[in-house]
């Protein structure tokens, strides 16, 4: 199942800030959350919710909810580019942890099949490193996978929810062009305040 946002008025502004090329380092970043925070709604759909006490104002009270001990997601960015993404969905679902995962260098971690895993990464264009890590999850029995992205290639995108039936794709944007950035175009380079390095290519 593929989720798209590309429509929805609040993500397009979200998403617009991305976009803007004097946007970089924290301001980025920052708005990469934002993106995050948003594609959490979408991604606690997914996820089973209880009802348990809190302490309100007031007092005690029944009413409260929290996601199911079981529900409460492994969020896994994709190094470099999609940790701030990452970071913005972790925050909106409480009980969360945050592994992060360098594709390039390292296995995918080991972790709890019991509870879901969120793959995230700003940007998906040929969908290879997202494949790999999916196809490392299936391996190991996961059966609860989440897919979120600020941006992806529309047909990549496509592709890869028809390949991939048992997972849900969450889209910020799905654009009609396929793009790599290199330097000052890159997204990882502009996040991370590495676009004039010459040797920037992770």
């Amino acid at each position: 199942m593929l989720i798209d946002n590309t429509a929805t008025s609040v993500m397009r502004l979200a998403v617009d800030r991305t976009r803007q090329g004097a946007v970089t380092g924290p301001e980025l970043a920052n708005a990469h959350r934002n993106v995050g925070r948003l594609l959490a709604a979408d991604i606690a759909n997914q996820l089973a919710i209880e009802e348990c006490i809190i302490e309100h104002s007031t007092g005690p009270r029944q009413d409260g909810v929290r996601l199911l001990k079981t529900s409460q997601p492994v969020v896994v960015p994709l190094m470099r580019a999609g940790l701030f993404v990452a970071e913005g969905i972790w925050e909106m679902l409480p009980g969360a942890a945050l592994m992060p995962w360098f594709p390039n260098t390292t296995a995918i971690p080991t972790l709890p099949s019991e509870r879901p895993t969120i793959l995230v990464d700003a940007v998906i264009n040929s969908g290879r490193s997202m494949q790999l890590a999916l196809d490392a999850l299936k391996e190991r029995g996961s059966q609860n996978i989440i897919v979120a992205t600020l941006v992806g290639y529309r047909p990549t995108l496509e592709a890869m929810a028809e390949g991939n039936p048992t997972v849900t794709f969450v889209a910020g944007r799905a654009s009609d062009r396929s793009y790599c950035g290199r330097g000052g175009t890159d997204t990882g380079a502009r996040l991370f305040g590495t676009m004039s390095w010459e040797n920037e290519n992770i």
